[in-house]
């Protein structure tokens, strides 16, 4: 009898704590939000010429802000020994065979500044930008309407 008694309380409390488990569990898994996804990155350039332009050396960094394959926003900031002039940024999308589907492009400086920042909004899913849900977004800091340089990111669920 005291062997039985002890073997089903054991046995007992083993479910109970499972349930429990399983609860907290299963309790997770329902009020899970969906992680947010950041990406950034930099490039540097040498001194050089482009559009007229003499450049100094500097740095162009793009970040890409979504959740999951949601892109809702691509951000670009350089900095520069130099004044950079006539600037923009672009946000250009790729599927992940690397053929081109979009390109958004920021409002363009006309002044001149050591430092600089642009935002794109881009509300849209991967799957909408180029009919996949892997693919790449790189952005570039252009003058005078020609690249400077460029900063690419690859995107995935």
């Amino acid at each position: 009898m005291l062997a039985s008694w002890n073997v089903q309380r054991i046995w007992t409390r083993f479910l109970a704590v499972l349930t429990a488990l399983l609860l907290a569990g299963g309790m997770g898994i329902v009020t899970a939000s969906p992680a947010s996804a950041y990406a950034r990155g930099c490039s540097f350039w040498n001194p050089f010429s482009v559009s007229g332009y003499n450049l100094a050396g500097g740095q162009y960094c793009a970040e890409v802000d979504g959740s999951g394959t949601y892109i809702y926003q691509v951000e670009g900031d350089f900095t520069s020994i130099g004044n950079i002039c006539n600037w923009d940024i672009t946000a250009e999308f790729f599927d992940s065979h690397w053929r081109w589907h979009n390109t958004f492009t920021s409002y363009h400086n006309y002044g001149c500044s050591h430092t600089g920042r642009q935002y794109i909004y881009v509300p849209y899913y991967m799957s909408q930008l180029t009919g996949d849900n892997y693919g790449y977004m790189c952005s570039t800091l252009r003058v005078g309407y020609q690249r400077v340089t460029s900063v690419c990111h690859y995107i995935h669920p």
